[in-house]
């Protein structure tokens, strides 16, 4: 690789230079693979490699020292570019630090992204004439992303990825490359772009992103159509778009335009995540409260605070509910805790456990030693004769592992029960169906979770090696006390998104006398989450377990 370096690219000199060597009879010969990657036989080079569109100019580089003995991230070691005819003269040859991502127009002229030796957040965007004279370098405090050169080669174009508190994070910057110059930047408001379609006489940049959505912008740096992509986004559901019309409506009222971000709310209510859904509900809530409809306004806020408890609407909605009161109205004795309409409004128990102590540190009774506020409420309910266990999700999806499967192969002893379901897993037979894994819950037996217990217990000793508080005999417990028709009935709920379904169980599982009791703890200070308000919503409560919020105060 060393000799292939030397021979292709020269020195270790820092200075670009033009080398044309003897013209070939014919073509270069190019030999591609996968990945923008070729073979070039004459050079004795496999890399990455571009063409110009009219098939006369071919960039090829290579992101490693000089030796080529170290490539990728790095802290020295030059990597090198070289210009070629398309019958394999070398027309030019030179060095950035980490060269990326070539493209190269009808005339010969290139770029290439530089990113740059060591750890920061950083790039540096470079172009050339054919003859390796450099037009035009910026630096920018962001890494770079995709960028693009017009077939002519007077323009180009790229996009900076995140960098949270730097002004170059999450833009594109439009150059005119015969005058060495950036034109145009705006901020990155249609997602990643993927590749760019330049029209130099009309002076305008296609901007290609997911889904080939198509989004034009002038050499100004405007939006060519601004209109006809929000409404197409709103079509769609999408939230952000919605969100910044839906604040502009304002001030600039539409009738129509109200009409159609109510629309695409429904669309985002309809196929989004929970959180997005909290998002929607607020930004609905928000537009109502505007109009004056503030019982549809308390309805929506009500509606995403059940979704999501951190969505950021709770005080708008006591306010709300506090205008709705009849005047001189007296107020209730008691006010209830934040904790205590949480719980109303997904429709579980409220109690309060007092418990001594404070902070991280709790104990039910003062003789007790201090423990974590989970452990601790656990010791009030074992006082009350309640089995149980405070590993949140671990020990039900310890169970359903253990129950899912007549025998647990012993590879899978580590395997996450989630990544089973989903079959998120390398081989094809370790892909298994749902309908397999949910007959063998059918057919579970004491004897089937004791079997593949000692398989997931075996590389730790006596638990799980990720949920180390659970014990054969919370397994067996629950087990027993559950039975195989409710733990079907969360399994099958569970298989429908396994990796969402994961995160949110209460902290604590109890039983007792064929009863279930799943407890979410509270302490001062804690939040409810919006994976547990969806875990409660979408698979508790409609099952019908009981669900309790304990809420903890010093005793």
């Amino acid at each position: 690789m060393k000799g292939f370096l030397q021979r292709l690219f020269g020195g270790d000199g820092q200075i670009d230079k033009k080398v044309v060597p003897p013209r070939r009879a014919s073509p270069l010969e190019i030999e591609p693979f996968s990945h923008g990657l070729v073979r070039i036989p004459a050079l004795d080079f496999f890399g990455p490699h571009t063409t110009s569109p009219n098939g006369k100019f071919h960039l090829i580089w290579l992101d490693r020292n000089p030796e080529g003995t170290i490539g990728g991230h790095r802290y020295e070691g030059h990597g090198k570019w070289t210009l070629l005819s398309d019958e394999g003269a070398t027309l030019a040859t030179g060095r950035l630090e980490r060269p990326q991502d070539g493209h190269v127009a009808d005339n010969g002229t290139f770029i290439l992204n530089d990113w740059m030796f060591g750890d920061g957040l950083n790039g540096r965007f470079c172009a050339f004439r054919a003859d390796g004279q450099k037009l035009l370098e910026r630096e920018f405090s962001a890494n770079l992303g995709t960028h693009a050169i017009s077939i002519d080669g007077r323009f180009a174009v790229c996009q900076t990825a995140h960098a949270p508190g730097s002004p170059d994070s999450n833009r594109h910057f439009l150059f005119d490359l015969e005058q060495g110059l950036e034109i145009a930047t705006w901020q990155q408001e249609t997602g990643w772009t993927n590749c760019y379609e330049i029209d130099s006489d009309n002076r305008y940049v296609i901007l290609v992103g997911q889904d080939d959505q198509r989004v034009g912008y002038g050499f100004d740096g405007e939006m060519l159509d601004r209109d006809g992509w929000q409404r197409s986004r709103i079509a769609i559901g999408d939230i952000d778009v919605i969100r910044i019309v839906a604040e502009s409506l304002e001030q600039n009222p539409s009738v129509d335009l109200r009409a159609v971000v109510l629309a695409g709310l429904d669309v985002a209510l309809a196929t989004g995540e929970g959180w997005k859904q909290a998002r929607a509900l607020r930004i609905r809530g928000e537009m109502h409260e505007r109009a004056g409809e503030l019982d549809a306004a308390a309805e929506a806020y009500d509606r995403a605070l059940s979704i999501d408890p951190q969505v950021g609407v709770a005080r708008k909605l006591a306010k709300l509910q506090q205008m709705k009161s009849p005047k001189g109205a007296k107020p209730a004795v008691t006010k209830s805790s934040r904790f205590e309409q949480q719980a109303q409004r997904f429709g579980i128990e409220h109690e309060v456990v007092q418990l001594h102590g404070g902070g991280k540190e709790w104990r039910f009774q003062p003789a007790d030693n201090y423990k974590p506020v989970e452990l601790a409420v656990l010791d009030r309910y074992q006082a009350e004769g309640w089995n149980g266990c405070a590993a949140e999700g671990g020990l039900i999806l310890t169970l359903i592992k253990a129950a899912s499967f007549h025998a647990l192969p012993v590879r899978h002893a580590d395997t996450f029960i989630e990544a089973l379901y989903a079959k998120n897993v390398a081989f094809p037979e370790d892909r298994f169906e749902h309908s397999d894994l949910l007959a063998a819950i059918d057919q579970a037996s004491p004897e089937q979770i004791e079997r593949n217990w000692a398989v997931i217990a075996a590389s730790v000793g006596d638990t799980p090696r990720f949920y180390p508080r659970v014990q054969r005999d919370h397994v067996l417990g629950l087990f027993e006390c559950l039975g195989v028709d409710r733990l079907r009935s969360i399994a099958e709920v569970f298989a429908t998104a396994s990796y969402d379904l994961r995160a949110g169980w209460p902290d604590l599982t109890l039983w007792r006398n064929g009863e279930i009791h799943f407890v979410e703890v509270k302490a001062p200070g804690d939040s409810m989450h919006a994976s547990q308000a969806r875990l409660i919503s979408t698979v508790l409560v409609p099952l019908g377990f009981r669900v309790s919020l304990a809420e903890v105060r010093p005793a």
